[in-house]
């Protein structure tokens, strides 16, 4: 990573841009970064770190006060910078989130952040990404380092790792939290602590359900679960007795058994006793009630007999008649039939008397009406053709009085049309003359405009010319007097310059003009007093003096030259004359422009005026050619149409209309029709009348009837005789039946009843007696049973309680482990250990730096030691000193050896976090303040390191308000504060 130009507005206590160079800076490889305390000079680091990763560190970016009081409003804040990242030249433009005023109206508004990322490609800057979040990932991909860690490693904060050198352990594995992922093991530490309570609910899963089994089997057994046994203390630890009272369970439930098998036993032969004597009665009194019913049926049927009589005869009668249905049937269907034709006859007759006009019903006058009725049909086409042709006539006679009408009013308003042209024509010729005088009247506008402009300025810069050559006059004699005091404190000094150099002498130092170690007469000042430093202040003077006078004089110079070219455009004419003649001129064009631009709007109403006239005379044309068309079209129809209402008069005869006469004639033929097809029927039914009554005697006769209406009474409803038969026949077949029934052999010489009552309740008390018994015996069995399944559960759910136990131990135990405590006799926790690992490297490393800079003296050593009041260890600190061959604690340096070892740390902490992240290369590196606790030995070891630093073509810069450091460090960025803002010094 190597940053080559920075650029910031706005930002910090710069209200202004400004832009640094830090390829030319860092020249030699080492540069400066210098100003007073409060000037911004981490300002500078803060906008490097926004630029890159959108936050500023430490505790200044809790603030989110990036915008410059002194800016004006108009002024957006933003940071630019060019880097280099992975082999890849970028340059990153950020802005924050801001308040902006309004462009319209007043009042302000917020103007969101935005990061522009583009990419050199050697000809010019490629776009790479404008959304925030697709840039960051960009950047942060090619840092390979987080926000913490950049400023750690890059900036290297000495006042951070002061306090990381003298923090406690807990503290100083904050920080290293923030440089190291060691996400990972502490995501095995909340793993581990996940698993304990796991196998901690696992294990009370198990004893809970180990104290439900136990419970389970009190009830199974019908016994209290013993107080060691209770649930809370099931499964608490090995060695219980549940073995031993599930074993006594177990025998007193086989005991119960047996007992209850033989009560069994004896309570069913007591039962089978009863239930036999009881089956035997219920059979006699069942004998008793079957001959009971036997003879009481027969009784019954006995006396039905007398009803039956008359049924049967009927029966019989319908027997004989049933062959005789289909001709009796059919005699009287051709009977009613008869009587429908001859009805029909006399309906026919009498329709067509309405309408005969005293003719006879034949089929030749009903064909000779079906015949005219076709004729008069034929004819109905021609009804609408005459309507049509009426219609036509009347539209024509219409058209033709529009035709004249339009034709009239189309001469009439042709007839002017000739002059409304030629006064358009005249109107066309007026602006293409306004047209072609505008572009003149616009060069001679132009001209007079400027000049007026021009003599206008000149008036106005003529009296800043005054001003500014008094001001340049004040600024040289301003110049004159400061050089002349710089001359003449430069003077009083070398005339002191013995006195000054006396000054420095010490006994036994060499002296530095001569080199002797006395001194007997040092010279004393002989007149005022003047150091290097009030001749440096007198020689700025003097150089800010001479800028002022150069800028001023360069000022007049300038207006002069714009004033000439001003008078040179103004001319010689007044400025009232001129602003005169640009008025006129101004009018004169407006009057042209108008005038002009109507010239396309009056060549369009010319052309729409001729095309007007032409489609005007066109259409009277063919408005008379059309009048004289429908003219000859509408005698045509008038013709045809008296012609063909003639012809429907006559085939219309008396009747209203041509659909009259057609019905008229087709009722006609109908009931004629009628009458000559009911006379048909009419003979044909009578005759088939006669044929079936004839038939229907002879039958009658022959089957034992008197006549026809003797076998009709007889026959009987359908299912009527089937009914007889079912009631007749059934009540002969029950009749047989109850006369069997009760000459049966086993009804004969019955005993007397039995009691039934007396034998039930015996066998209900016994049958009681059996069933709880045998309720006894289940309870029994079912207790046994379930004691045997529930022992195998109990000795299954121990096997697993004690597995359960000892994962619980073992996880447990690993769990304490990792997080400092049980057998972790350092009480150091997993997280620590790696850290503490991480430590012993940025220890070696730093070590390496802290020998050069302490001569040798001074190495770190990584200690695993607890710290007070038993706090957890592994992340100690300390230095072995040397000189006396004994560890101490890093507290007990002084301010000169805590820089150099907070130092070295920092470096060597960035080498580790470099390695860490797959090897970074950091190109530019710096080094923050802490330089003003050395001696001169000590700054020369420091910047030794330094030197070392910049090898490879690495860039370090140096941040700080010390002198000294200006005379050591010649490339220097200097950084100067003012009352209305910081700035860099030019």
């Amino acid at each position: 990573m190597r940053l080559h130009t920075l650029s910031l507005t706005a930002f910090g206590p710069f209200p202004g841009t400004v832009e640094v160079d830090l390829d030319e800076a860092a020249g030699d490889g080492l540069f400066l970064l210098w100003g007073p305390t409060g000037a911004g000079k981490t300002t500078l680091l803060d906008a490097v770190v926004y630029a890159l990763y959108g936050t500023v560190p430490g505790a200044r970016g809790e603030e989110k006060r990036l915008r410059s009081d002194h800016a004006d409003a108009a002024t957006r804040t933003e940071v630019s910078c060019e880097v280099t990242l992975a082999g890849e030249r970028l340059r990153v433009i950020r802005r924050p989130e801001q308040q902006r005023p309004k462009k319209r109206g007043t009042g302000w508004t917020t103007e969101q952040a935005k990061l522009t990322v583009q990419r050199w490609t050697g000809g010019e800057w490629a776009p790479v990404s404008t959304r925030i979040d697709e840039g960051s990932e960009h950047l942060r991909i090619r840092l390979g380092l987080s926000a913490e860690q950049f400023c750690q490693v890059v900036l290297l904060p000495q006042g951070d790792f002061a306090r990381f050198l003298r923090a406690e352990p807990e503290d100083r594995g904050r920080l290293l939290r923030t440089l190291f992922d060691v996400g990972r093991f502490a995501k095995v530490e909340d793993w581990l602590a996940g698993e304990r309570s796991a196998a901690r609910e696992r294990l009370d899963t198990v004893r809970h359900r180990m104290g439900a089994l136990l419970a389970r089997l009190a009830q199974v057994a019908d016994d209290e679960v013993p107080e060691e046994l209770a649930p809370e203390l099931a499964g608490a630890g090995p060695g219980t007795g549940i073995d031993r009272w599930v074993a006594q369970l177990r025998a007193a439930a086989e005991s119960r058994l047996a007992s209850a098998v033989r009560a069994a036993e004896e309570a069913e032969a007591r039962t089978a006793a009863v239930d036999a004597e009881i089956s035997a009665a219920r059979a006699l009194a069942e004998r008793h009630v079957r001959r009971d019913r036997a003879r009481a049926e027969l009784e019954r049927l006995t006396a039905e007999e007398p009803a039956l009589t008359p049924l049967r005869a009927q029966r019989d009668a319908g027997r004989r008649a049933e062959p005789l249905r289909d001709v009796l049937e059919s005699a009287g269907r051709r009977a009613l039939e008869a009587e429908q034709a001859l009805e029909s006859l006399k309906t026919a007759r009498a329709a067509w008397a309405a309408v005969s006009r005293g003719r006879e019903a034949d089929g030749l006058l009903a064909r000779e009406l079906r015949d005219e009725a076709a004729a008069v049909r034929s004819l109905l086409p021609e009804v609408e053709r005459a309507a049509g042709l009426a219609r036509r006539v009347r539209r024509l006679e219409g058209d033709l009085t529009r035709l004249h009408a339009r034709c009239a009013q189309a001469a009439e308003a042709l007839a002017g049309r000739p002059a409304r042209i030629s006064e358009q024509e005249a109107a066309v010729v007026a602006a293409q003359d306004a047209a072609a005088r505008l572009p003149g009247l616009h060069d001679r506008l132009t001209a007079a405009t400027s000049a007026l402009t021009a003599a206008r300025s000149a008036e106005r810069l003529e009296r800043s010319v005054v001003d500014a050559r008094g001001a340049a006059a004040r600024q040289r004699e301003a110049w004159v007097d400061a050089r002349e005091h710089w001359v003449t404190l430069r003077a009083q000094r070398l005339d002191g310059m013995a006195a000054e150099l006396a000054a420095g002498l010490a006994d036994g130092a060499d002296c530095p003009v001569c080199g002797a170690t006395e001194h007997p007469r040092p010279a004393e000042p002989g007149g005022p007093v003047v150091t290097a430093a009030d001749e440096q202040v007198a020689r700025a003077a003097v150089d800010v003096a001479e800028t002022a006078a150069t800028r001023a004089a360069d000022v007049v110079e300038r207006q002069e030259r714009e004033l000439a070219a001003l008078r040179a455009r103004a001319g010689d004419r007044p400025i009232a004359e001129q602003a005169a003649l640009v008025e006129e001129l101004t009018g004169t064009v407006r009057e042209a422009e108008a005038a002009a631009a109507g010239l396309p709007a009056a060549r369009a109403r010319l052309a729409s005026l001729v095309s007007e006239r032409d489609a005007a005379a066109a259409a009277l044309a063919a408005d008379r050619e059309e009048v004289q068309a429908r003219s000859a079209e509408l005698a045509a129809a008038a013709t045809a149409r008296d012609e063909l209402t003639a012809e429907l008069a006559a085939a219309r005869g008396d009747d209203a209309d041509l659909p009259s006469r057609i019905a008229r004639l087709t009722t006609e033929a109908e009931r004629c029709e009628a009458v000559v097809a009911a006379e048909a029927d009419e003979l044909r039914a009578r005759t088939a009348e006669e044929v079936a009554r004839t038939a229907a005697g002879q039958r009658v006769v022959e089957a034992g009837f008197a006549d026809v209406l003797a076998a009709a009474e007889a026959l009987l409803d359908t299912g009527r005789l089937a009914a007889l038969d079912r009631r007749i026949d059934g009540h002969d077949r029950a009749l047989s039946v109850a006369q069997a029934a009760v000459a049966a052999p086993d009804l004969a010489d019955l005993g007397p009843r039995p009691d039934l009552d007396v034998l039930g309740e015996r066998c209900a008390e016994a049958a009681r007696l059996r069933d709880d018994a045998a309720a006894e015996l289940d309870r029994a069995r079912r207790s046994a049973g379930g004691l045997r399944s529930l022992a195998g559960d109990v000795t299954a759910l121990q096997v697993e309680l004690d597995e359960r136990r000892s994962a619980f131990d073992q996880v447990s135990e690993l769990a304490d482990l990792v997080n400092g405590r049980g057998a972790n006799v350092l009480r150091m926790r997993l997280q620590s250990f790696v850290l503490a690992a991480r430590l012993e490297q940025v220890a070696e490393a730093a070590s390496e730096r802290l020998q050069d800079m302490s001569g040798g003296r001074y190495t770190f050593r990584h200690s695993d030691a607890q710290g007070r009041h038993g706090a957890r260890g592994g992340l100690g600190l300390d230095v072995l000193d040397e000189y006396t061959g004994c560890r101490r604690a890093t507290k007990t340096l002084s301010g000169g050896e805590s820089f150099m070892a907070s130092l070295a740390l920092a470096l060597g902490l960035a080498d580790v976090v470099t390695a860490e992240t797959g090897g970074v290369q950091i190109d530019t590196l710096f080094v923050d303040e802490g330089f003003g606790t050395l001696d001169a030995q000590a700054l020369d070891a420091v910047m030794s390191v330094l030197d070392e630093l910049r090898r490879g073509g690495r860039t370090v810069g140096v941040i700080s308000h010390l002198e000294e450091l200006r005379t050591r460090i010649p490339t220097r960025i200097e950084v100067i504060a003012g009352r209305h803002g910081s700035r860099l010094a030019g």
